[in-house]
């Protein structure tokens, strides 16, 4: 329940090829001259951001909408990272070297962004990261570097172009060239076996099984033959059936064996060898590895123990909040009853797949009516709801948003999972919707994306406990203005709020208190409506993915308490819509930045 938010661009910048730090510009940057630093910066910053999107092409495509790389792969070998490093590392001093006095405000705030993401980076590439290139879950936002390479590629079949016979030229050479990056993931979980760096077992199973379907024997049952029913409508038949068939020949001679080899080594060689563990307080650089991330992911210095504490305290507020509703409905039972109520009410479920498209539709368009009641600015770009494809489906969360394309093709997409329809809940679809959608990630991200007088990287940068800060912040905004009429949907906004409470106790559990995975399900069992195995998902993605969910909640607390500072020192002179204009205006930042700028 996040976004694919711009995944690689805060992430991928840990180890982006820098070539352009040697460039004439570049080198020049130490100079004394005040007037050429904000020139220097500009193509020192557009520099970066060309390079992020050649090193990392798949991304570039599928989050983007850039095309320039569209016939290339990433690299996620240990050579190819170590290279990488070396040329952040010469970034780092370049961007040092800009004296920010000859920038202007803007630009002073992409230099200290930039520096501060590249010097995290650098700092991360100790822990090994990169060398678990698998996650039991399509990832959401700022994963670590190449991880789920095996599912963006598949989403190729819907993101890529497919206009001329260039794009799909362009898609055949990426089928053709599947093999190559197949062995590379093998090499790169090869080192982490050799240095000890490696997923946690219980994960893994997840992705044998989304590796097998990928494999599946069929081309046509692929989830990149979606490209086939892009191709453009005036071909004649002669030409697409052509185009058809060299698809359907690549996916059979490239991608499905290569998809295959990568399970057997997962299957028989890697999995057995994983540690059976549930936190990273179990492997010897623990707890300097858990502090790091918790600093990384949270944008603050908060401690683990800080963080678990602040868990507590919200989740009694979310479950007085819950009891209130259970009050209120009249259900006779205590709040553990409750909740198993909710968890089963076939009242409380969906009927089929066209009640949840249509369903998240409607809530958009009354909440998009209703929007310059709580803002000034609003994008132009355009959104819409779509389904996942059946194979992304079964590993994605309930709902995920996409970024429009740079080059305005695809409009921003927000995607739910209309699997299963039947066991999917009613009262958590406007929850959901405000999160992933409107007021949450799409204004948030398409007004960042329109900000003019800003580097390009900035656009689409991405720090979780802002992004994930503003969206769950804007899962009870519209109750101000009065959107929340049904008493079982503000159980949902306080169900997953106290899904976001329990991510700050569950994760620092598993990771800094030691807490095996029962303790974790259960901890989540008694605290929310979520059916057991969405609950299981959920514990496993904190495992696999330590700090991350702590963003979402952090974020949110300081937003309010920007929001609260701000409303007693203006008094009943408070205007909420300029409030919530200048805080988008920055773009994502770090917490402790965003204070700083709403302070000043």
């Amino acid at each position: 329940m996040t976004m694919t938010r711009s995944t690689f661009l805060r992430a991928a910048a840990l180890a982006v090829g820098l070539a352009w730090t040697n460039s004439p510009v570049a080198a020049a940057a130490g100079d004394d001259d005040p007037a050429e630093a904000g020139r220097r910066f500009r193509e020192v910053a557009a520099g970066y951001w060309t390079e992020l999107l050649r090193t990392h092409p798949i991304e570039a495509t599928i989050f983007v909408g850039d095309q320039r790389f569209r016939d290339r792969l990433d690299d996620p070998s240990p050579e190819a990272f170590q290279a990488w490093l070396d040329r952040l590392d010469a970034a780092r001093e370049t961007l040092a070297e800009i004296d920010p006095e000859g920038l202007s405000a803007a630009e002073r705030i992409d230099r200290e962004v930039l520096l501060e993401v590249i010097e995290h980076r650098l700092q991360a590439a100790r822990f090994g990261d990169h060398l678990v290139p698998f996650a039991p879950i399509v990832r959401y936002a700022s994963d670590l570097h190449f991880a789920d390479l095996h599912m963006l590629f598949a989403q190729l079949g819907e993101f890529q172009p497919a206009s001329t016979g260039g794009d799909i030229k362009d898609f055949l050479d990426r089928l053709e060239d599947f093999p190559t990056l197949a062995d590379r993931l093998i090499a790169t979980l090869r080192q982490g076996m050799a240095e000890g760096r490696m997923a946690p077992r219980v994960v893994m199973p997840k992705v044998v099984a989304q590796l097998r379907s990928l494999a599946g024997p069929k081309a046509e049952e692929s989830p990149l033959w979606a490209i086939v029913g892009r191709l453009p409508a005036d071909w004649d038949n002669a030409d697409r059936q052509g185009a058809a068939a060299l698809i359907k020949a690549a996916i059979e001679k490239s991608v499905i064996p290569g998809y295959a080899k990568l399970a057997d080594f997962v299957e028989e060689t890697y999995l057995p060898a994983c540690p059976d563990r549930s936190g990273l307080k179990a492997t010897p650089d623990g707890a300097a590895h858990y502090a790091f991330l918790v600093r990384d992911y949270t944008t603050t210095d908060l401690t683990p123990d800080e963080i678990h504490a602040i868990g507590l305290a919200e989740m009694a507020k979310a479950r007085a909040g819950m009891e209130e509703v259970r009050k209120q409905v009249g259900f006779a039972g205590d709040l553990p009853a409750f909740l198993a109520s909710v968890r089963t009410d076939p009242r409380l479920k969906n009927a089929s797949e066209a009640t949840i498209l249509d369903g998240h539709r409607a809530i958009v368009a009354t909440m998009e009516k209703n929007l310059p009641r709580l803002f000034g600015r609003l994008p132009s770009i355009p959104l819409e709801v779509r389904a996942f494809d059946p194979v992304r489906a079964k590993s994605a969360p309930t709902g995920e948003y996409y970024p429009a394309a740079a080059d305005g093709s695809r409009p921003g997409v927000f995607f739910v999972n209309t699997s299963d329809p039947t066991s999917r809940p009613t009262y958590t679809m406007q929850t959901l919707a405000y999160h992933e959608a409107v007021p949450g990630h799409h204004l948030q991200g398409a007004i960042a994306m329109e900000a003019t007088g800003r580097a390009a990287f900035r656009r689409y940068f991405y720090f979780p406990a802002f992004d994930e800060g503003w969206a769950l912040y804007c899962e009870s905004l519209p109750a101000e203005i009065g959107l929340y009429t049904d008493p079982y949907a503000v159980f949902g906004r306080l169900n997953y709020d106290a899904l976001r409470c329990a991510r700050l106790v569950v994760d620092t559990g598993l990771h800094h208190l030691g807490w095996p995975r029962d303790r974790a399900i259960a901890y989540m069992e008694q605290n929310t409506s979520l059916p057991r195995g969405e609950i299981e998902n959920e514990v496993d993605r904190y495992i696999a993915w330590p700090g991350q969910a702590l963003a979402y909640k952090v974020g949110e607390l300081k937003i309010r308490e920007i929001r609260l500072r701000a409303q007693q020192k203006a008094g009943a002179s408070f205007d909420l819509r300029a409030f919530h204009d200048k805080l988008l205006s920055f773009g994502s930042v770090p917490l402790r930045k965003l204070e700083q700028l709403m302070a000043e």
